[in-house]
């Protein structure tokens, strides 16, 4: 098996570039619904809105990296990567999963109402960054975001499944558009 060289200008830069359009995406539609959760405070606007903001945040945190990769490219000054790569796994880990607890919550919080949600989605998702911290394994937090990943398209799928609403299609596309990712981020893991 060939070995993957150690920088790929080409696959740097695409990532570079995705990763920017889904920062600015992200807090696009994170500004843009604020307005709407003003008028309205619909709780699951909010929940909703946190989405984005939290995965806006773990792809800044991304991006935050490759400006660092580029930096040491650019200017010559040593960057630790594999004692700063477990930091970066433990901080996307983070925010990703309280991303995803988001939109979870998003579609159920009617039903289920959780009187301190936040405090029991930060405990969930410092407790899986922490875990693929000291496994120094970010496989392991793919794989429970997977889970909750397919509880979440379970959700969308049973909630109203008579009709197809625009909300409902949205959920799923960002649902489809997490799966995408996460499937992407295995496969690259393994080779």
């Amino acid at each position: 098996m060939p070995m993957r060289p150690f920088f790929s200008p080409m696959g740097f830069g695409t990532e570079l570039i995705y990763t920017l359009i889904i920062v600015f995406f992200c807090f696009l539609v994170y500004f843009k619904t604020r307005e709407i959760y003003n008028l309205t405070k619909h709780k699951g606007i909010f929940y909703f809105r946190n989405t984005f903001l939290f995965f806006g945040l773990a792809y800044a945190s991304r991006l935050f990296l490759h400006l660092l990769m580029i930096g040491r490219i650019a200017f010559d000054y040593v960057v630790p990567r594999m004692a700063l790569m477990p930091f970066s796994h433990l901080i996307v880990a983070y925010f990703s999963t309280m991303a995803l607890l988001y939109l979870a919550y998003s579609l159920i919080w009617k039903k289920i109402k959780v009187e301190h949600f936040l405090i029991f989605a930060n405990i969930i998702a410092i407790f899986i960054a922490v875990v693929a911290f000291f496994l120094r394994n970010p496989m392991i937090v793919s794989l429970i975001q997977l889970l909750l990943l397919l509880i979440t398209l379970l959700i969308i799928i049973k909630k109203n499944s008579k009709k197809i609403s625009k909300i409902k299609a949205l959920y799923f596309l960002i649902a489809l558009f997490w799966l995408l990712n996460l499937f992407l981020r295995l496969v690259l893991n393994q080779q």
